[in-house]
């Protein structure tokens, strides 16, 4: 085969390698997320009731079905200020959840804004492994597609 098939299929490599490591890094940003709140969790010495103000539809679906699951939003208040907390990773069938519903929110006194609603401090880990786990696998498919384009570009 000639050289410029080895280079084309090594961009095309390259070029793949870098949308996976797009992925890599977006499971990356999220696991950074959750881990910066459960890391602050010894410091949420503060608790105050919050309700859930909105339930947010996510539609889902694979090949054969489309359903729809659903998140809350949780709405409490410190020091007469309203705080607003997406539980994305607490998504749930619909009708899971109940606008109106009360939780236990746990809040760092000197930054309100930085909670975990105790009730889904499980699944905000169990979220934050998934992440990682993601990263590492993404990570290693990004690397090997990036030396696999480049080795073959510089076969050519």
């Amino acid at each position: 085969m000639d050289s410029s098939f080895y280079i084309a299929s090594g961009i095309f490599t390259i070029v793949f390698g870098v949308l996976l490591g797009i992925v890599a890094f977006t499971f990356f940003r999220r696991f950074k997320k959750l881990s910066t709140e459960l890391n602050r969790a010894h410091e949420m010495t503060a608790a105050v009731s919050g309700t859930i103000s909105e339930v947010v539809s996510v539609r889902r679906r694979n090949r054969s079905f489309r359903w729809t699951n659903e998140y809350p939003v949780i709405t409490y208040t410190v020091d007469s200020k309203n705080y607003t907390v997406n539980l994305e990773f607490a998504e749930k069938r619909k009708g899971h959840y109940n606008i109106g519903g009360i939780y236990r929110v746990c809040y760092v006194p000197s930054d309100p804004s930085c909670c975990i609603v105790d009730e889904f401090r499980k699944p905000m880990q169990s979220s934050r492994t998934q992440a990682i786990v993601w990263t590492v696998i993404f990570g290693i498919l990004t690397f090997n597609f990036l030396v696999t384009g480049l080795s073959q570009i510089f076969t050519a």
